[in-house]
């Protein structure tokens, strides 16, 4: 990755500066009873490559949920919502909301894309630009680190790279 890259990569450097944010920090996976335990096995094992690769400096709750999508507040539809602390209406932490009945790739694309706008938030970089900018930098982020992992995780075929799967 990209020095400049908005992402914190996990150096000791790093966790030294940013160890301080908050309480707590990393991920909390929270899932639906219905998802079933192969999706739910898949996606720990993305999450836990994420937390080698990377530190986040404020706990996010993650709940994955029992959906295809999401109705948005703007009156579209989305495969992911992010929560400041700010928006949580008092929570400590931030949250993110997956739908997981999709194909692991877009589960894992929408997580990264969420998480994107976690560090915006993170670096107040989403006060100083406009949505539409935002929105692209967290899906060309997404796209990146998905390569990333597909390139150098994926063994065999899996429905969690996108050159693995038939759309």
């Amino acid at each position: 990755m990209k020095e400049n890259f908005l992402w914190i990569t996990k150096t000791e450097e790093n966790l030294q500066f940013y160890s301080n944010s908050a309480r707590k920090a990393n991920l909390s996976l929270h899932f639906t009873s219905f998802i079933d335990t192969d999706t739910k096995s898949s996606i720990c094992k993305f999450v836990r490559y994420l937390r080698n690769e990377f530190y986040f400096p404020i706990r996010c709750n993650v709940y994955f949920c029992n959906q295809e999508k999401f109705r948005s507040s703007k009156g579209g539809y989305c495969y992911g919502i992010f929560y400041s602390n700010d928006e949580c209406g008092g929570r400590i932490y931030s949250q993110i909301y997956i739908p997981a009945n999709n194909l692991l790739y877009q589960v894992y694309h929408s997580l990264c894309h969420e998480l994107t706008h976690y560090f915006q938030w993170y670096f107040l970089d989403d006060q100083n630009r406009n949505d539409r900018s935002l929105e692209i930098q967290a899906s060309r982020y997404a796209t990146r680190i998905l390569d990333d992992y597909c390139n150098y995780h994926c063994k065999e075929p899996d429905s969690a790279c996108e050159g693995c799967y038939v759309k």
